[in-house]
């Protein structure tokens, strides 16, 4: 067999669907991919050092099980890099289960997340952390600000959405004539005035 080191992730990925027992091809996986699988554990499971949540310890200690299984279901027909995928599975997971664990309210949640500097590649974020009473409060204030796209951007993302899904950015960019990136650089302003306003009654 090739030098795991110099298959890409494709190729070590399908070798290890071939014979999910390839202990080479998977740690050659796990040694690559650990960091942003950490990162995305750190970022998205907050808690200091006397404080940490019970299942952060969990999923740092289950590391390998979890890349292993985001190997077996990464789907490379969506031309999404598996860095990113796993990136970005992780931190669904880390949110759905900080949120499970701790009950977390969407303003808690809303005002710790990092502002999205890019297109997201995927669209599962689970509504279910959106706590309705404070989602009103926010479209309320929302609804005063003079730029109506604004209120059309959030309307559309976060309460027309499916069950369990937020609107994806492209759907919202063509309905409101606007580019994907024109579309988060308004949510992204939005948030950061918001987290100002909301702020003051912390």
């Amino acid at each position: 067999m090739k030098n795991t080191e110099k298959m890409s992730d494709s190729e070590l990925i399908h070798k290890l669907r071939e014979d999910t027992s390839s202990t080479e091809c998977l740690l050659e996986l796990i040694s690559r991919h650990s960091g942003i699988y950490m990162t995305m554990v750190n970022n998205y499971t907050p808690g200091t050092n006397s404080s940490i949540p019970s299942f952060k310890n969990e999923l740092i200690s289950d590391k390998n099980y979890y890349i292993y299984q985001a190997a077996l279901k990464y789907d490379e027909s969506r031309n999404t890099k598996f860095s990113t995928y796993l990136g970005n599975e992780t931190r669904w997971m880390c949110l759905n289960l900080y949120n499970k664990n701790k009950n977390q309210s969407f303003r808690e949640i809303f005002l710790d997340q990092p502002e999205i500097k890019e297109m997201p590649e995927e669209e599962d974020y689970d509504q279910k952390i959106i706590s309705k009473e404070f989602l009103n409060k926010v479209m309320s204030m929302i609804d005063n600000y003079k730029d109506q796209r604004v209120s059309q951007i959030f309307k559309m993302r976060y309460i027309d959405a499916s069950t369990n899904k937020v609107t994806p950015w492209k759907q919202i960019g063509d309905s409101l004539n606007l580019s994907i990136q024109g579309c988060i650089n308004i949510h992204n302003k939005t948030i950061s005035k918001i987290k100002k306003e909301l702020s003051k009654d912390i």
